[in-house]
């Protein structure tokens, strides 16, 4: 009797294990916020405005020096042409970022986030009224 328990109890655990080991782990992605969080080499910007039908495109390039620190308290450091910014960064609604207090890059209808993976990022942004239109998207990337 004990014995045909300890060959039962042998198979059940054999059986647990196999069952076990072949269950993988489920791998969630990260969300946009998850992702977002660590310093972003800023490589270049460009425009488009459009004032009273005149337009004007533009492109600026930077240096491995400027970048964009997502921390993951959700305040941010940004540093262009040697210059400092400091504010809050967070994600809305349909994962627009808004970035405040850094008298730098403050637009109130948020930046799109067309592009993120591990090593490209990219922040859309676009403005429209009677008289002026503009588009800005900057471009990073991640080492």
């Amino acid at each position: 009797m004990v014995k045909k328990f300890l060959s039962i109890a042998g198979l059940f655990l054999t059986i647990s294990a196999v069952l076990l080991s072949s269950c993988k782990k489920a791998q969630t992605t990260p969300n946009i916020q998850q992702r977002l969080i660590g310093k972003w080499t800023l490589k270049m910007a460009t425009g488009s405005y459009t004032e009273l039908g005149t337009n004007h495109k533009d492109t600026t390039r930077f240096t491995s020096a400027d970048f964009f620190q997502f921390n993951s308290d959700g305040t941010l450091n940004i540093t262009v042409s040697n210059t400092p910014h400091n504010g809050i960064w967070k994600i809305g609604s349909s994962n627009k970022l808004f970035i405040t207090g850094t008298n730098y890059v403050d637009y109130a209808n948020g930046f799109d986030v067309p592009v993120i993976t591990n090593t490209d990022l990219q922040l859309y942004y676009t403005e429209t009224n009677a008289n002026a239109s503009s588009e800005q998207k900057l471009f990073f990337n991640k080492q």
